[in-house]
């Protein structure tokens, strides 16, 4: 070894060991925690009829105790799976997004807008989802004017 280093200044060889030593500190500070995801899927239905296209989005509810990544997962035709173009999920207490289009595509002002307008504004629930892969069932039903989301799983 010291043949490598004998010919650096020793203000050299120390900023290289600096160097070393803070590649090895940030390494180890970037791991994090690896959790299991779980697949959800299902049927996600407005008024009774399946909606077109959206997305759902499962954040765990750090409020109650629950930590680990978003998942997500996109609706096609009523039809969703976290394991298609998605994120699988975490299991514990979840605050779930549901934002829902009418599929019906047109000429925004800068661009095309290929999942249509918005059904509705975008809808929150809360859920205990289980720790294993499991079907949920998300449905929009419209009380008065306002829509809300409801949500089940089964195993």
């Amino acid at each position: 070894m010291n043949a490598i280093f004998s010919g650096l200044p020793a203000n050299k060889l120390a900023y290289l060991i600096c160097l070393l030593v803070m590649g090895c500190l940030s390494s180890l500070a970037c791991q994090t925690e690896t959790s299991d995801r779980f697949v959800l899927s299902g049927d996600a239905t407005y008024d009774g009829k399946p909606i077109p296209t959206g997305e759902l989005i499962f954040t765990p509810d750090t409020g109650r105790g629950n930590k680990g990544p978003q998942g997500k997962a996109r609706i096609q035709d009523g039809k969703f799976s976290t394991e298609n173009n998605g994120r699988g999920v975490v299991g514990g207490p979840h605050r779930v997004e549901l934002r829902a289009f009418d599929g019906i595509e047109y000429e925004g002002r800068e661009m095309k807008i290929e999942e249509g307008r918005p059904l509705f504004g975008s809808l929150m629930a809360e859920i205990d989802l289980p720790e294993k892969s499991a079907n949920l069932k998300a449905v929009v039903v419209t009380e008065g004017n306002k829509p809300q989301l409801v949500l089940t799983v089964s195993q």
